[in-house]
């Protein structure tokens, strides 16, 4: 079982960043621009700090405007602002669509910590055997319907999959001589059931995207008997120290190598996820 204190992740990353910065004699840069995505919401800073964080906005019909709309106007305040004042001014706020943005701002100061030598420097194990994390016996639960769904299918004992969006969303029918309900071998639960699906898994695999809509705490207390905790995606490029704090054990992310052609896929792409994946660096962290 592990054992992590009871500061929420926001504030025990904005902590451990400001830490790393005096440690290491970085300057925290100042929002230049702010990108609001249809399925992202993204900061850019003046030194080139680059975060994403998940919107809810086109992907999850549980939120509707009132929870994800920004007015371009209400945004034009943060730019100019350093990054970590608006951190610090929104940290504890409710609201989905804040959350988000605050969570893409710490990505952006989590940046230049997360390089493969800081990293290791610390005592982190930046080459995690992933092909062996999964074992045959192993019950995975799969928090947040996505690619890893498919990675692990067939290379377990049950995999077990909750999400917030609605469980036909991720369903298909076959209608021939029978009816049949896919994707096959593979249990698709709704949120509601996620106390019963986690705490029973060997293997938990759990969306960055829960920082964002603020469930994270939830669902890394459901996992603490599980042997692997791993956050995932694009909205966990936080600084790993205070996800490790909170109980999380693998981080399986990217950053962002290219802070110009980064500003050019949120003006102009219109599927951000692919974009950046051709211009992010996958890595995988471990306190194993």
């Amino acid at each position: 079982m592990h054992k992590h204190n009871n500061i929420p992740v926001f504030e025990k990353s904005l902590e451990r960043i400001n830490e790393e910065y005096l440690d290491q004699g970085l300057t925290p840069g100042v929002i230049r621009l702010v990108g609001i995505h249809p399925a992202w919401n993204t900061i850019v800073g003046d030194g080139g700090e680059c975060g994403v964080a998940m919107s809810f906005r086109s992907n999850n019909p549980n939120y509707g405007d009132k929870e994800t709309f920004f007015d371009p106007e209400e945004l034009k305040p943060f730019v100019g602002m350093p990054i970590s004042k608006f951190i610090r001014d929104n940290i504890n706020k409710e609201s989905v669509r804040i959350k988000s943005l605050v969570l893409a701002a710490l990505n952006a100061l989590s940046q230049p910590l997360i390089t493969e030598t800081r990293l290791k420097k610390k005592g982190f194990d930046t080459s995690p055997d992933l092909k062996n994390m999964v074992k045959k016996e192993d019950i995975v639960a799969i928090v947040g319907y996505g690619g890893l769904v498919n990675e692990y299918a067939g290379k377990c004992r049950e995999l077990h999959v909750t999400d917030m969006r609605p469980v036909e969303s991720f369903k298909s029918i076959i209608v021939g001589e029978t009816v049949r309900y896919g994707p096959a071998d593979i249990h698709i639960h709704s949120a509601e059931e996620n106390e019963e699906v986690i705490t029973e898994a060997d293997v938990v695999f759990i969306t960055g995207s829960t920082l964002a809509n603020g469930t994270f705490e939830e669902v890394i207390n459901l996992a603490e008997n599980a042997r692997v905790r791993c956050l995932y995606g694009s909205s966990a490029q936080l600084l790993p120290d205070a996800l490790f704090e909170s109980g999380i054990n693998l981080v399986m992310s990217v950053a962002v190598t290219d802070p110009a052609i980064f500003e050019e896929d949120i003006m102009n792409s219109s599927d951000l996820e692919t974009s950046l994946k051709r211009h992010q660096k996958k890595y995988n962290v471990s306190a194993f």
